[in-house]
């Protein structure tokens, strides 16, 4: 989710018309500078009282509201940085691909769609996928809200059995297996696509 409304952003920001650009940039601004954790809250325990019709109190009396309340505060918070990641491979999309594009015919949304964003999302892959193995271990925030994710469910376990160390080591193990993980995917998928700083210094000029 957190990638769709990046990118979104991302095209907002480097519009020409003002009403797409200046709000684009406002929320990226705003969020940026404000912690992770706040928006965590912020959707656990303010946004179901702004809600009318008594919206709020059927949130709350939902069982499984602090995960929704985790993912829409996780997504919030990632977006405005994800966004900053697509905007600079956006930008590095050399011009003359762009008025190739224009050249044989395609409206802006073509464009976007078969031209500048696949040449952006290559050149951006190393560090969007750094952002998003980030985004997972911060899915451990969520158990403020008790959201039901590895973090929380290791205090809990611990809290039954006080078996603390082995909870704690399993865990941990478990981040690092998934973000390894990850992260081996995401570089033999460079590899796959010959990604290395010389092509993205080649892309940028």
């Amino acid at each position: 989710m957190s990638l769709c409304v990046g990118t979104v952003l991302a095209v907002m920001r480097l519009s020409r018309f003002w009403f797409l650009r200046i709000p684009g940039k406002f929320y990226v601004e705003t969020v940026r500078n404000i912690p992770g954790l706040f928006w965590l809250l912020f959707f656990y325990f303010v946004f179901p009282e702004l809600l009318p019709f008594g919206l709020g109190e059927k949130l709350h009396g939902y069982a499984y509201y602090s995960v929704i309340a985790g993912i829409l505060g996780l997504t919030f918070d990632n977006s405005a940085y994800v966004s900053d990641i697509v905007r600079t491979g956006l930008m590095a999309v050399p011009r003359g691909h762009v008025e190739a594009a224009v050249s044989t015919g395609l409206n802006r949304f073509q464009q976007f769609r078969y031209i500048i964003l696949p040449e952006a999302f290559r050149i951006i892959l190393p560090p969007l996928g750094t952002r998003m193995i980030h985004n997972f271990k911060n899915t451990s925030l969520c158990m403020v809200i008790t959201a039901p994710e590895l973090t929380w469910a290791t205090q809990q376990v611990e809290s039954i059995t006080f078996r603390g160390l082995e909870v704690t080591f399993m865990a941990t193990a478990f981040y690092l297996l998934v973000a390894f993980t990850a992260a081996r995917i995401i570089i033999r998928y460079e590899r796959l696509l010959k990604i290395d700083i010389a092509s993205v210094r080649r892309a940028g000029t």
